[in-house]
């Protein structure tokens, strides 16, 4: 119990070291997904170098569902107090006007891109439809809504009440998405879209997900079956989404999708590696200052690495300029280096920094 309460002042603190070292992983995750996903639709599924942008897209989809855990993680504490004021006015404002001035952003670099009349109409266009990683923001927005709701439930519910909205989670999202992405008969659609439990869909899962970990934790007979789950998710993903798409004769995704089970897997073994073992890691003063300082990058790293990707791809500057085994962490090392100088120098920006990044 002194554990878990040590741990839990902690996370209110809300600097965990082991979160900001995953965190970033997960960020460069997100862009290595972008990199590689530049040719995805356009190499013919039967070309080998397919195969490798395959490869790479199906390795990294861990990134966003580990960045919706360590939200829950930290969020869902029961000392971490979030007044209705704070969630409207800060948490979810701000991701409004992320989604809004990046929405401006994307919009007025396409019109420049091809050669576009910015008109009002564009404009507002831009505004509500945005660009498609900015779908990121309006889904956390959400979760941050719910967030009352969800915590009360938290603090009152037992463990096994948790576990059973986990349960139906890994039944009604997980299994289902899969069985979506392997069986494609109707009537297996009919019959796993039939039991309608929006509740225990979506990203919430993940976000309860994260806090129970972290709060419960997971029995250690468990711990190597998850590693290994993990591990062998990794060839999984890649040669499932390789035969189901050589089957369509088209790229096809939804194996490896954030929800898809090796997906899944694998974001549940980092999560855990970091938080029961990366977490008792010890680091040198500088050393914590170098991963504080990365870690409180990516929110603007993500928000502006498709940015870069496009534009360096106008000059040549692409995934493929290079065989695509060196070329896609090359483009994506590259975009986070220069995403991550500009995030921070622009979040020091006073008063407007933190609503640019």
């Amino acid at each position: 119990m002194a554990e878990l309460m040590t741990k839990e002042n902690t996370i209110a603190k809300g600097r965990l070291l082991h979160f900001d070292l995953l965190r970033i992983l997960a960020c460069f995750s997100v862009v290595m997904l972008h990199s590689a996903a530049q040719f995805w639709y356009v190499v013919p599924v039967t070309d080998p170098e397919w195969f490798v942008i395959n490869a790479y897209d199906a390795v990294v989809r861990f990134g966003v569902p580990v960045f919706v855990m360590i939200s829950g993680a930290l969020f869902l504490n029961a000392e971490k107090e979030i007044s209705f004021k704070r969630l409207f006015l800060h948490n979810i404002l701000r991701m409004i006007i992320l989604y809004l001035v990046w929405s401006l952003i994307y919009g007025l670099f396409d019109c420049r891109l091809y050669q576009t009349q910015i008109g009002f109409d564009v404009v507002l266009q831009e505004l509500i439809v945005g660009r498609y990683h900015l779908w990121f923001l309006r889904m956390i927005a959400g979760i941050y809504l719910l967030l009352p709701i969800i915590k009360t439930w938290l603090i009152n519910a037992s463990k096994k009440h948790v576990e059973y909205f986990l349960i139906l989670f890994m039944i009604f999202q997980v299994g289902r998405e899969t069985l979506h992405a392997v069986i494609k008969w109707n009537w297996m659609n009919f019959l796993s879209n039939s039991v309608e439990i929006d509740m225990v869909c979506g990203y919430l899962g993940y976000f309860v997900l994260g806090y129970y970990i972290v709060h419960y934790g997971i029995d250690k007979k468990w711990h190597k079956w998850i590693y290994a789950g993990g591990i062998l998710s990794v060839p999984a993903n890649i040669l499932g989404s390789y035969v189901l798409s050589v089957r369509a004769n088209m790229a096809v995704g939804e194996l490896f999708d954030s929800f898809g089970i090796f997906t899944f897997m694998i974001s549940l073994a980092l999560f855990l590696f970091f938080t029961e073992k990366v977490s008792k890691v010890h680091y040198a003063e500088g050393a914590t200052r170098i991963i504080r300082e990365l870690s409180s990058a990516t929110l603007g790293i993500y928000l502006m690495h498709l940015l870069f990707i496009e534009f360096f791809g106008t000059y040549g500057f692409h995934s493929r300029m290079i065989p695509s085994i060196v070329g896609i962490p090359v483009l994506a090392v590259a975009c986070f280096a220069v995403c991550f100088v500009i995030s921070a120098i622009v979040r020091r920006i006073p008063l407007v920094g933190k609503y640019l990044c």
